[in-house]
């Protein structure tokens, strides 16, 4: 079976056997069936204890032989002593995929790595392909399958219809991105901690969603890498899809790259030959953990940039000329108005104002909420702006909620995109905040933040332009993930 049906298979499981599991949802096991029910996953969801009976309604069998049917998916919540019985288990049972969930392998040291050894010839000799040791699940929002122990299952508000995948090698890191992100509404519908990576590998899960039609924006929290050639074919891929993929890389220092391998067991390599391979493939470089999601926010609204030409709309003068700098910083144009936009605004503004880009609506708006839509208006119109960067400062309770419309409104009728930076306490403009998520408006708490994302689009784009005239060319880069390469980084 190819790794990308073994994949489909982990994220979308008909049946699933949960091994461990336990009526006390404060543990592992309890808690992961608790997050399937609450989710409300469509299979069949098989508990395994000793003891039998039944667990949260659901009639629990004494071992993997007495489930009535061949799970998809068997989740490995045991102590790592346990595990070979239990992969025998499954072989007998010919259960093809397993996640397990336990630590204590090879990020423990020698021990660990023999047992992990151990467990990998196995499944590999009885054709059984593993998410992790060491994950703490997976999860796919749209099919409701949410296998994983992770407080991240328990959000309130979880965002249905995205088409953002999301490949995680930090468990507790990734898990309470993931909690971020959706309580922020973005659209991350697939995620995977990929745990230790003793079988299926950070490269087989980008490669998978580069071919996942659900998939639109891809998010990578990558510690290191043992397949570095199946990355770069993953990495091309995607370049030739259009595919955003977007990159945190940790262990960037040596100190940081011996922590990386004493808790997966992972070599992290030098940062600076990831980089390389990066802007070679068209990879997206996030230098800092908000830029993971801030960019994908940006690839995952509705509409492109085209260019770097961009106009800026703001309710103060100072935060004018901070999108402008920061504008200037990343390399994007903020171009004159045309003389029709420059007379437009001179009519409809207060005589205190002044008509340029960037444009100031002044504390007008607070008198006049829909001065704001009209200006924005006249940026629309105007053909020398190609993306627009809306600066909200303490504008908040209804006239935010107002504002929030208008711009929704005016994005629905122009394929120009629209960044938002809101600066204010988001409890004080929470109702206009959340239409803008809704309706998949980039939004970010500061200039910096929403610039930079746009310019991530920006660079991306004229790679692409690059890509199908020398990608010929990168087919023997080299990629150096070996102890070698650690020891002299």
């Amino acid at each position: 079976m190819s790794n990308y049906k073994i994949i489909e298979k982990l994220l979308n499981p008909s049946s699933i056997a949960v091994v461990g599991a336990s009526r006390n949802v404060q543990k592992h096991g309890g808690r992961l069936i608790e997050h399937l029910l609450k989710h409300q996953y469509q299979g069949e969801i098989y508990p395994v204890n000793p003891k039998g009976g039944e667990i949260q309604g659901l009639t629990c069998y004494k071992s993997i032989a007495e489930i009535p049917e061949t799970p998809d998916l068997a989740c490995l919540l045991i102590a790592p002593q346990l595990l070979m019985g239990a992969l025998k288990d499954c072989a007998l049972k010919e259960i093809k995929v397993v996640m397990i969930h336990a630590s204590g392998f090879a990020e423990t040291g020698k021990s660990g790595e023999l047992l992990q050894k151990e467990i990998i010839d196995f499944a590999r000799k009885h054709n059984i392909r593993i998410c992790g040791p060491n994950t703490i699940g997976i999860a796919n929002v749209n099919n409701r399958v949410f296998a994983s122990f992770s407080m991240a299952m328990t959000s309130k508000e979880i965002p249905m219809g995205g088409r953002i995948s999301y490949i995680t090698q930090s468990g507790a890191i990734g898990g309470a991105m993931l909690s971020q992100g959706w309580e922020k509404q973005i659209g991350i519908n697939k995620w995977i901690s990929s745990g230790n990576e003793a079988d299926l590998n950070a490269s087989d899960y980008l490669e998978y969603a580069v071919d996942d039609p659900s998939t639109g924006t891809i998010c990578i929290f990558l510690e290191g890498l043992a397949d570095g050639k199946t990355f770069k074919s993953a990495l091309a891929k995607a370049a030739n899809k259009k595919k955003p993929v977007i990159i945190y890389k940790n262990g960037r220092s040596k100190i940081g790259q011996m922590s990386v391998k004493s808790h997966t067991g992972v070599l992290a390599g030098n940062h600076e030959v990831y980089k390389a391979v990066f802007k070679q493939y068209g990879a997206i470089n996030a230098e800092d953990l908000d830029d993971l999601f801030d960019y994908a926010i940006a690839f995952d609204s509705f509409n492109k940039l085209r260019s770097s030409r961009i106009g800026i709309i703001s309710t103060s003068g100072g935060a004018c000329t901070i999108v402008t700098d920061q504008c200037v910083k990343y390399g994007l144009e903020v171009p004159e108005l045309s003389n029709a936009s420059i007379k437009t605004l001179t009519d409809i503004s207060p005589d205190f104002s002044t008509p340029q880009n960037p444009f100031d609506t002044t504390a007008q708006i607070l008198n006049d909420p829909e001065s704001f839509k009209k200006s924005l208006e006249v940026f629309i119109q105007d053909e020398n702006i190609d993306g627009l960067v809306l600066m909200l400062t303490t504008i908040g309770g209804s006239i935010a909620a107002k504002v929030a419309e208008d711009i929704i409104e005016l994005s629905k009728k122009t394929e120009k995109p629209m960044y938002v930076a809101w600066t204010i306490a988001e409890s004080l403009a929470k109702d206009g905040m959340d239409k803008l998520r809704q309706a998949k408006i980039p939004l970010y708490p500061s200039a910096e933040r929403a610039v930079k994302s746009l310019a991530a689009i920006q660079q991306h784009m004229i790679f692409l332009e690059e890509w199908e005239e020398k990608k010929d060319e990168y087919s023997d880069f080299f990629f150096p993930i070996h102890k070698e390469e650690i020891s002299n980084s």
